[in-house]
């Protein structure tokens, strides 16, 4: 665990650019302080500063960085042995504002926690029935202080604040836990549950007060980017929600759950083509690269491969016992040959994005198969870049070199096949027919173990 707070043996330390280089030395300097500082002993602001640092290192990457796991195990165990699940006014001897501030840290765990077990396939670590602490309030530093003997009341959810989207946030996570926890379970739902579950992602989606309601970039201009971002993070919590609530009774062919499921992959997939653009040179996020981070990015592959499932079961079982209707269909194909180009950019950067883009080409040939052409022969991910329409820019229209502070090492370059023997995507060479999509799904989530217990390279 040393070498991984350290910096040791980090291939993110070859950089290439001053700037990064710098960003590197201070993480690496940050890392050694807290190995001095002793880290992993219970201690005043141990658990912020290595949360924090955790935090950084996932900013890093457009795939889900494995230390961040580690290192939040170590935290959440800390945290829990510190108090920090126990609410202040029912535990302990803290002041008003020293409370106020545990809750904030507590509730940024639970939400982390979530996250990146979902990112790493993983049960999540805290468990809700064994905490009583409190929901932060909506209230501002200068609302409060030390001196503070009662806390006031929280601001109106009208006044837009930079705590508002997290305690939106904190309100959402409830019901995403509920989808994770059936997505890892053995056991199945029934179309009852599965509904009810649905009923209360939306119920919760109604609650998000209406500056974070989505709405296009065009619409948005006047808006500054935390807005428009958070608009995107708060609305992909719901999307993906629904489509992890309903993907693995899509695959197995409930069609009460087809719908949702490809309408919510749908959204998602088209909103995040919608601010992408935005982060090219001159768009109104290029100078705010730092807001793609591997979560959105998680979420943009995971309504990619809702949209391939759709197309692949639509043509497997024919367009008279398909609940994915031709029109709908077509919007599919039009969505993931943009996405791919997407894929295709950012495959430097992002291990998971290089196997995504083969998936959508395997996913395109077999629907140009099914539609008449069985002579097509497969694409290569760069082609895609020509039939691209024009708003979406040039290929590479997005710095993606400055899209991280660091690139991938690259490893990622190689083909398919380099992955190894244990890759998770290996049992894809033989095309999209031979898919076991009810195992495809985790694996995309980055599950550590393949559908035959083998551990991942």
């Amino acid at each position: 665990m040393a070498s991984v707070i350290t910096g040791a043996n980090n291939p993110y330390r070859s950089v290439k650019s001053d700037f990064a280089a710098g960003h590197s030395s201070l993480h690496t300097a940050a890392g050694q302080c807290l190995v001095l500082g002793e880290y992993h002993r219970p201690q005043k602001y141990a658990p912020e500063a290595l949360a924090m640092y955790g935090h950084c290192r996932t900013l890093q990457s457009l795939d889900p960085p494995r230390e961040t796991g580690a290192i939040l195990n170590i935290v959440i165990r800390m945290s829990y042995q510190m108090g920090y699940h126990r609410d202040p006014d029912s535990f302990g001897c803290f002041t008003v504002f020293d409370g106020e501030m545990r809750r904030r840290f507590w509730a940024t765990l639970k939400q982390m926690d979530l996250m990146v077990s979902f990112q790493l396939g993983l049960p999540s670590i805290i468990c809700l029935d064994n905490c009583d602490s409190k929901s932060p309030r909506h209230l501002l530093d200068s609302d409060f202080d030390t001196d503070t003997k009662t806390l006031p009341m929280p601001r109106s959810e009208d006044e837009v604040t930079r705590l508002l989207w997290f305690i939106v946030k904190d309100r959402l996570m409830e019901s995403f836990g509920k989808v994770c926890q059936d997505a890892l379970s053995f056991k199945e739902k029934s179309d009852d549950e599965i509904l009810q579950l649905d009923q209360e992602i939306r119920k919760m989606r109604s609650t998000v007060p209406d500056v974070f309601r989505p709405r296009t970039v065009a619409d948005s201009i006047a808006d500054p980017p935390f807005i428009i971002m958070t608009r995107i993070y708060i609305d992909f919590i719901c999307l993906k929600s629904i489509c992890v609530l309903h993907r693995k009774y899509m695959a197995r062919g409930n069609a009460s759950s087809t719908g949702p499921c490809v309408e919510a992959g749908m959204k998602l997939v088209t909103q995040f083509l919608d601010i992408y653009k935005e982060f090219a040179p001159g768009g109104q996020l290029s100078t705010h690269r730092w807001m793609l981070t591997n979560f959105n990015m998680n979420d943009f592959l995971l309504g990619v491969m809702v949209l391939c499932l759709a197309v692949h079961t639509r043509w497997k079982r024919g367009p008279q016992n398909s609940a994915v209707d031709k029109s709908t269909e077509t919007e599919i194909i039009a969505l993931l040959q943009q996405s791919q180009f997407i894929c295709v950019e950012l495959s430097p950067l992002s291990r998971d994005a290089r196997r995504v883009s083969y998936a959508i080409r395997l996913t395109l040939n077999g629907a140009k198969s099914a539609n008449g052409h069985p002579n097509a022969t497969p694409q290569t991910p760069l082609a895609v870049a020509s039939v691209m329409p024009t708003d979406l820019g040039e290929p590479h229209g997005v710095d993606s070199a400055s899209l991280l502070l660091q690139q991938w090492p690259s490893s990622v370059h190689n083909d398919e096949t380099a992955f190894g023997p244990l890759d998770p995507f290996n049992f894809m060479g033989d095309g999209l027919e031979n898919i076991d999509w009810a195992a495809f799904d985790s694996q995309v989530l980055g599950q550590d173990m393949t559908s035959h217990g083998a551990i991942r390279d």
